[in-house]
């Protein structure tokens, strides 16, 4: 019913136009056409839509693979701003020859159509400002493509369980776009190193997620060193974000060396199978900006932990530990001022919380064995966390007993429950009367582990 009555409002603003899917409002509309949505045509509905001047059209959204049969040439839409064919799979079979006659054109999503080849015509859209091609097959770009200096966003990638994949190749020429100011999923060691090179020339840049592979490549070792000359150019710019992927154990610890510190960054994410053996030398308290941080560590350490607790302007913390702890760790009453998510992922961080912990903390997610709890105690301290809304607890339950996860438990629910904001609580691992004995294994908690992170992202 509401989505009716935005489509009714729509229409009698003459806001945007919508024909297919028993939507043909365009008869009610009054003066031209300026936004069209197309969700479904065939030959009577391309037959009304061929009558229409299109000529005044700015923006074009077309939602299904079928509707491209029987769209009009893109030389139609002569004044076009907006193009949009997300999702749209078919669209190899659509003629995109007449697009470079789109000069107006600021915005072209390709997203989802799995294309594998661009439009040559796209190098010559001077005014373009976003070209989003996540979930194509494009492995390289047009040569010419540098030559879009007012391009701000430029998109590739492919997602998998919610991780970047690809091999798509920086451009030669990046340099030039010196408005860039989101790039996201190059293969750094597909790319020419002269390409790597010209990063560095882009000190607008915002945001830069990238993939970096070393298994196969014989010049790794150079592409890093480049990669890591261009990052601490950038990072003295207006970096804001960093993502690196790799789908190896590929290192990281060229990090180190990046000065001047990326005194801008308020992200930073690792998503690899890469682990360090301690907090890279970049991250310090001297980054006052760094808000978000996902990392992989050997093992979870107080000195780690102090550090991270001495980031002034921290609100989310995803750590992912390689290793399983016998011993517990202590979140002390100082540190972490502004942190309001705390995640674990792998690993048994065993942690105990004192009182004064973590006085912003509303979401916590940790994995808590139960043998380690056998020995200190399954007090967790979540009564210490104030702000505490939401805790999901994974029980590692490898080599205990039934009654002794149902204890672990026990002792987590009752915690939660004396809390005065009532958080809501999950358990997973939990056990019920009929189980005797339980012999949980590593793997099965990685693979579980891996499987609810996936789902998350």
């Amino acid at each position: 019913m509401m989505l009716e009555l935005i489509i009714s409002k729509s229409a009698e603003d003459n806001f945007t136009s919508v024909i297919g899917h028993g939507q043909t409002d365009l008869a009610k509309r009054q003066g031209l056409i300026r936004r069209l949505s197309v969700q479904h045509i065939d030959l009577e509905l391309a037959s009304v839509l061929a009558d229409e001047d299109l000529s005044h059209l700015r923006s074009l959204t077309v939602t299904t693979p079928s509707c491209t049969k029987h769209l009009p040439s893109l030389v139609e839409f002569e004044t076009l701003r907006v193009l949009d064919f997300q999702g749209c799979e078919g669209l190899q079979e659509y003629d995109m020859n007449g697009i470079d006659k789109l000069f107006q054109l600021k915005y072209l999503s390709l997203r989802g159509t799995g294309m594998s080849k661009l439009p040559s015509g796209i190098v010559r859209l001077y005014d373009l400002e976003t070209l989003d091609l996540i979930h194509t097959n494009i492995e390289e770009l047009p040569s010419r493509i540098a030559q879009l200096t007012k391009l701000q966003y430029l998109l590739v990638s492919r997602y998998w369980w919610g991780h970047p994949t690809g091999k798509t190749k920086i451009p030669n020429g990046i340099g030039n776009m010196n408005n860039s100011r989101v790039i996201t999923g190059f293969n750094i060691t597909q790319s020419s190193l002269g390409a790597v090179e010209e990063l560095g020339n882009l000190t607008g840049l915002n945001e830069l997620h990238l993939h970096l592979d070393s298994q196969g490549h014989q010049e790794f070792k150079r592409h890093e060193e480049m990669l890591l000359s261009s990052l601490c150019k950038i990072g003295s710019g207006k970096l804001q974000s960093l993502w690196i992927f790799s789908r190896d154990k590929t290192p990281l610890q060229f990090l180190d060396s990046w000065s001047p510190l990326p005194s801008s960054l308020q992200r930073f994410r690792m998503t690899t199978d890469y682990y360090s053996p301690k907090i890279p030398k970049w991250i310090t308290p001297e980054l006052d900006s760094l808000a978000y941080l996902n990392i992989n560590l050997v093992k979870a350490m107080e000195e780690d932990l102090g550090l991270l607790g001495d980031m002034p302007a921290l609100i989310s913390l995803v750590l992912t530990f390689d290793t399983f702890q016998e011993e517990r760790l202590t979140i002390r009453g100082i540190g972490f001022p502004c942190l309001k998510e705390l995640s674990v992922v792998l690993g048994g961080a065993n942690l105990l919380f004192e009182e004064g912990a973590l006085p912003k903390l509303e979401k916590l997610e940790l994995p808590f064995s139960v043998s380690v709890g056998n020995a200190y105690g399954f007090h967790l301290g979540i009564g210490h966390l104030t702000c505490l809304k939401y805790a999901t607890i994974t029980l590692l339950n490898y080599r205990v007993s039934a009654s002794e996860s149902r204890a672990a438990s026990s002792a987590i629910r009752n915690e939660a429950n004396a809390h005065s904001n009532h958080p809501r609580l999950i358990i997973y691992g939990e056990t019920d009367d009929s189980d005797e004995e339980i012999d949980t294994d590593k793997e099965e908690y990685e693979t579980q582990s891996n499987a609810t992170s996936d789902e998350e992202s």
